[in-house]
């Protein structure tokens, strides 16, 4: 961690409220849903595919737990009555992990049942290395209940990840997995530490799951690492009805209109909810380095939405 980062990270919760409020702005919603709908509808008529992401993790309590489930049942009535694209993305400990894996197991199932009803799909999400043996053993029984209406996250930081794709492909044929870098400091033996030894793990997975009959989210705003992946693309051209680029909302917005001109489907996270403080300030504590690019965040608006 450089000396620059580790200051950022210091200054952040110096930070007045409604400073980081403002800086919330580029890349959450809002706090409530009716501006996600709002945003997601304008997104929408851009062709942009949407998933939508209820803020909150960690969470202590079986109450909080059935507090974000009932935001995610509203959600899904409004999404509906909306006709906008049934996509959610559930956290792992926001879902009561960390109170057990059996309740996080049910807590997502009641959601992916909802979900799949309406044709729609969930996505289980990844958190840091301490989490991810149980995170994918309730995955597995995820999907063993709901099949592909469920996907799953790998980061390609992780070590381990060649392996768990493997393992994965073999269980669940032709899974949706999202893959993303991650964005936690992990220990050496367990995570790779440079960024170009994380892209070629990156590259080198996206054709492990391509190869093998999944489905690729590809989650970057890494122009380096996209250049890459639509030249695995344009040797594979088979291949692109199985992959999509991921992108946060207000990241990347340059390099989402180009790949959704030049054919690429595009998903766009559309994150929102009253705990977006605790959301920005957890980040910032996992990854310092964070704290630099929110800074500069704080003088950029948010792009156009086409």
């Amino acid at each position: 961690m450089s000396i620059l980062d580790r200051a950022f990270a210091l200054g952040i919760p110096l930070v007045p409220r409604p400073i980081l409020r403002r800086l919330s702005q580029r890349y959450v919603a809002g706090e409530h849903r009716k501006a996600a709908l709002a945003l997601g509808t304008l997104l929408s008529r851009a062709e942009y595919n949407l998933t939508f992401d209820v803020l909150g993790e960690a969470v202590s309590s079986r109450e909080d737990v059935e507090h974000a489930l009932q935001e995610y049942r509203s959600l899904i009535a409004d999404l509906q009555e909306a006709d906008l694209e049934l996509n959610l993305s559930l956290k792992p400990t926001q879902m009561g992990l960390l109170l057990g894996e059996s309740f996080c197991e049910e807590s997502v199932s009641e959601l992916v049942s909802l979900a799949s009803e309406q044709g729609g799909f969930v996505r289980y999400e990844m958190e840091d290395s301490p989490t991810t043996d149980a995170t994918l053993r309730v995955f597995r029984l995820l999907h063993k209940k709901h099949g592909n209406k469920v996907g799953c996250v790998i980061q390609s930081m992780l070590r381990r990840s060649a392996n768990d794709v493997t393992a994965l492909l073999a269980d669940c044929p032709g899974l949706n997995i999202r893959l993303v870098k991650g964005i936690y400091v992990e220990p050496e033996d367990v995570a790779f530490q440079s960024m170009p030894d994380i892209n070629e793990s990156y590259l080198q997975l996206t054709r492990q799951i391509l190869e093998g009959g999944g489905f690729v989210g590809a989650a970057t705003h890494d122009p380096a690492l996209v250049l890459g992946l639509r030249k695995l693309l344009d040797e594979n051209p088979e291949w692109k009805n199985r992959f999509e680029l991921q992108v946060l909302l207000g990241v990347g917005e340059e390099l989402r209109r180009e790949c959704l001109e030049a054919g690429l489907h595009v998903r766009v996270y559309i994150p929102y909810g009253a705990q977006w403080l605790p959301y920005v300030q957890r980040r910032l504590r996992k990854n310092p380095k964070l704290a630099r690019y929110a800074f500069w965040g704080l003088f950029k608006k948010r792009d156009s939405i086409a």
